[in-house]
């Protein structure tokens, strides 16, 4: 019975990683991307700060709905494998 509990924290800490990580890296590329190509329009319609202040502004809720895309799935993932070994054990 401790054996199947710390299995079930150990994994929950390794989903907990993996979804930091994977949300760390989507934000870090929504945020590059929105200041390389704001400044990329800027310089090719000679505007200065407002396609990159409007792209970066339009990435927030991008981040925000990636990151609960994200979140989602790994805890769909999670309780999938959660619910087969629950299986697993009864049979």
């Amino acid at each position: 019975m401790a054996q199947t509990d710390q299995n079930r924290q150990n994994l929950f800490r390794t989903l907990l990683i993996v979804v930091i990580g994977q949300v760390g890296c989507l934000t870090l590329a929504v945020v590059l991307a929105s200041v390389f190509g704001g400044l990329w329009l800027d310089n090719i319609f000679g505007t200065k700060p407002v396609f990159t202040l409007v792209l970066l502004f339009a990435g927030i809720p991008l981040s925000v709905s990636l990151m609960l895309y994200v979140s989602r799935k790994s805890l769909a993932r999670l309780k999938e494998k959660y619910e087969t070994e629950e299986k697993e054990k009864t049979v």
